[in-house]
């Protein structure tokens, strides 16, 4: 890394708060969702597309990361390749679907970081191209487990907390069996191989 990519990563917006920490972490540049989106971007919108119909943005839990595929989603949809111009040009647009001002256009604070990451992701994919599959069948394998954990931490404190009656215990379960068999459902088709084929 360059110093000046270095110095890039510790400078602080005016209005940034100085307990906001977690933003200046970079991702680590080999996890599945990080290269997922780097491999994304090498890829013209028709080779992106059914990847992007196999993978929801749920699936990735880093809220930038979840961000730029919301953007890339966005701009394969309205047909466009989504290169790193393109998705920085989207996301001027287009904030988080979880920001706390969703209804209100990035900041230039949010636009420095996506910008930033939109290199990493760009430059630091091993074989765009042809892993572009495998990372998102690793992403929705990643996605499966934090679920269930998720999940069963739900129903521990739904059972603990006594304020849902039977019925309501039984709606909820209901609800996760099918959040978790949607997620198991896209793992075992992605398993497969020429899934990604357009």
């Amino acid at each position: 890394m360059s110093a000046a990519r270095a110095r890039l990563e510790v400078v602080r917006e005016p209005d940034q708060p100085a307990d906001d920490w977690a933003a200046d972490i970079p991702t680590s540049p080999w996890q599945p969702a990080h290269q997922l989106i780097g491999a994304l971007m090498w890829l013209p919108a028709p080779a992106a597309r059914p990847i992007l119909d196999m993978v929801p943005d749920d699936a990735i839990a880093r809220p930038l990361t979840r961000w730029t595929l919301e953007v890339i989603r966005t701009v394969v949809h309205a047909g466009d390749d989504p290169t790193p111009p393109v998705v920085l040009a989207a996301a001027k647009h287009q904030p988080a679907r979880d920001a706390l001002r969703a209804d209100q256009p990035p900041t230039g604070q949010q636009l420095r970081r996506i910008a930033l990451y939109l290199y990493d992701a760009y430059s630091q994919t091993v074989c765009p191209e042809a892993a572009a599959a495998t990372y998102a069948r690793e992403v929705l394998d990643h996605a499966y487990r934090r679920a269930f954990a998720a999940c069963g931490i739900r129903m521990q404190q739904l059972g603990e907390c006594g304020a849902a009656d039977r019925a309501e215990l039984t709606t909820q379960f209901g609800r996760i069996r099918d959040e978790l068999a949607d997620l198991w459902r896209r793992c075992e088709t992605a398993a497969k191989p020429g899934w990604d084929r357009p």
